[in-house]
């Protein structure tokens, strides 16, 4: 039985990761600012609600949680995250949304990984849920593409910093998620993702969270066969071995 911390459970991909996780037997511990409805109470289950930008708070709910069972955490989900609004020009972004996007998507980041590689032992495994937005910048993503371009940077620099972790950086893809529907709800001045939202409307196009969710367990696994590498953004697609079009291997769509 595995020892497992997921950020954002509510719903989408961490709620899917905590429900796998508990199927398998593992002990889930979980922070999101709202309880997942579909997970009930259980031995194994040990929840805390907790707003992960509140860094005066956060810290010490955290603390708590990882002391309600005496074994080690050995992988980490770091899931929680947010697009913020309907798709919008840069100049039309306020300064107010801009940094709530990079708070959660970033800070909120950074304080989970403090507190977790300070833990003796430290975690085996720490998993960022990325996007390849932050390698292709589409209008109107200006905060979503920024925080995880900045996501990126921040996972290469732990990972140089702490050889002994792993640290996987998956760029997610099209995930039937709050993320994925804010992303194609753009309106006509942005034409890639009126594209990407004609694409989605094919049978199939987006896969539903509890696949994404076994798929992430299954890269992490055989990682020593797939080429999955510490520190490196790598797309979940190419790892599962799946052939793409090159009109469809870069849409932003993931958590």
């Amino acid at each position: 039985m595995a020892s497992i911390l997921i950020t954002g459970v509510s719903t989408g991909i961490g709620n899917a990761l905590a429900r796998y996780h508990l199927a398998r037997g593992d002990e889930v511990l979980a922070v999101s600012r709202n309880p997942a409805a579909n997970i009930p109470p259980q031995e194994h289950f040990h929840f805390m609600r907790c707003d992960l930008t509140d860094i005066e708070r956060a810290p010490a709910i955290l603390q708590t949680l990882l002391s309600r069972t005496p074994a080690p955490v050995e992988t980490v989900y770091l899931n929680a995250g947010r697009f913020g609004g309907a798709p919008q020009l840069a100049t039309q972004t306020s300064m107010q949304e801009f940094n709530s996007v990079l708070a959660l998507n970033l800070g909120a980041v950074k304080m989970v990984l403090d507190i977790m590689l300070s833990a003796t032992p430290p975690p085996s495994t720490v998993v960022f849920s990325s996007s390849i937005s932050a390698l292709r910048q589409r209008a109107g993503m200006l905060s979503y593409s920024v925080s995880k371009a900045a996501l990126n940077a921040l996972a290469k620099i732990y990972q140089l910093e702490n050889p002994h972790t792993f640290f996987a950086v998956l760029g997610l893809c099209n995930v039937q998620t709050t993320v994925a529907r804010t992303i194609m709800a753009a309106d006509e001045r942005f034409s890639d993702l009126v594209a990407l939202r004609q694409r989605a409307a094919v049978p199939g196009y987006i896969v539903d969270a509890d696949s994404r969710a076994g798929h992430i367990v299954q890269v992490l696994a055989e990682r020593h066969r797939n080429g999955l590498k510490s520190g490196e953004f790598q797309e979940i697609r190419d790892l599962l071995n799946q052939p793409l079009k090159e009109e469809t291997r870069n849409d932003p769509i993931h958590t």
